[in-house]
C-alpha cells in the first residue's frame, strides 16, 4: 500500500512540475503538451 502512495504522490508532483512549465512556456506548442500531461494526474 506504501508503494501505491508513494506512486500517486510522484504522479501529482510530476502534474505539478508540469503545470509549472506550462506556466512558464512561451511556445504554443509546448503550453499544450504541458497541459496535457499535467491534467493527466
Amino acid at each position: 500500500m506504501k508503494d501505491m502512495q508513494a506512486q500517486l504522490e510522484k504522479l501529482r508532483t510530476d502534474a505539478a512540475e508540469c503545470a509549472l512549465i506550462r506556466d512558464l512556456a512561451t511556445d504554443p506548442k509546448k503550453r499544450e503538451f504541458f497541459t496535457r500531461l499535467a491534467d493527466q494526474d
